[in-house]
């Protein structure tokens, strides 16, 4: 791939921005309207959203020392239960690994120091800009009880992967997120 090619693209295409405006604010939820001024000069208007004050997350696919995966079962808007591997906000200055690991802990009790970074994205580029980290934790152990925060409510199970693929195949797994982590596991076992 030729780096300088793609730089240039991105240089010629990038607008300048002009204005912020906060337009909602809910305490976690923040709506910001944004005025851009594009190459061609022509001013657009975009919407960004900002979750948990642009706080990077970690999706975690955790292995235990008995080959078993980690799915939690939450509560999410208009009452649908997901299934999901554990997950979480990653604090300001914090490790993305030591994030993903202290969110294993408090949602299922599991401990390792085993994990790795499988891959880095952002979960919908349109509206927000956080990052999204999918980490590989492996050789966990049932170490403790849960430590939820005061609005979780979260059961967790253990699967074999062959049940993983059923959970995903069946839409069980519904998250983009959780089905990319998912495909990134199954190309490491490949290895």
């Amino acid at each position: 791939m030729d780096k300088k090619r793609i730089d240039n693209i991105i240089n010629n295409t990038k607008g300048k921005k002009l204005k912020s405006e906060l337009v909602l604010d809910t305490g976690f939820l923040k709506i910001i309207k944004e005025d851009y001024l594009l190459p061609d000069n022509r001013v657009i208007t975009k919407q960004r959203i900002s979750k948990n004050n642009d706080k990077s997350a970690a999706i975690v696919v955790t292995r235990t020392v008995d080959d078993k995966y980690l799915i939690v079962f939450q509560n999410r808007v208009d009452n649908i239960v997901s299934a999901e591997f554990p997950s979480g906000y990653i604090e300001n200055n914090e490790d993305p690994i030591k994030g993903a690991l202290r969110e294993v802990k408090e949602e299922t009790g599991y401990v390792t120091k085993d994990a790795i970074i499988l891959d880095t994205c952002m979960s919908n580029i349109g509206t927000e800009h956080s990052k999204l980290y999918l980490i590989y934790a492996y050789n966990a152990k049932k170490e403790c009880d849960q430590e939820l925060d005061k609005d979780e409510y979260i059961n967790y199970e253990l699967f074999t992967f062959e049940e993983l693929k059923e959970l995903v195949d069946n839409n069980y797994i519904q998250a983009t997120s959780n089905k990319l982590a998912f495909y990134h596991l199954k190309e490491l076992l490949k290895k």
